[in-house]
């Protein structure tokens, strides 16, 4: 049966690890340390998702401040 590996970079290093031989603070470790990094994949999926958001928000406002003139006569064509 093939040993489950986990490969990660620590300090620079390519590590492999062994993750079967892991005892139950290991485990635990390797539990958290798991969760702590699809967290962060998340975290960096959402900070993009507000970003883009923001950057189109702002767009919209400097398009409203730059041409009033547009959106005043829109309204007074549908008066």
């Amino acid at each position: 049966m093939a040993m489950a590996k986990f490969k990660l970079t620590y300090n620079g290093e390519e590590k492999t690890l062994q993750t079967d031989d892991f005892n139950e603070d290991q485990n635990k470790i390797f539990a958290e340390a798991s969760t702590a990094e699809r967290e962060l994949v998340r975290y960096k999926y959402l900070t993009a998702i507000f970003e883009d958001r923001r950057a189109f928000l702002l767009g919209k406002l400097v398009e409203s401040v730059e041409a009033p003139e547009v959106k005043e006569e829109d309204d007074k064509e549908e008066t």
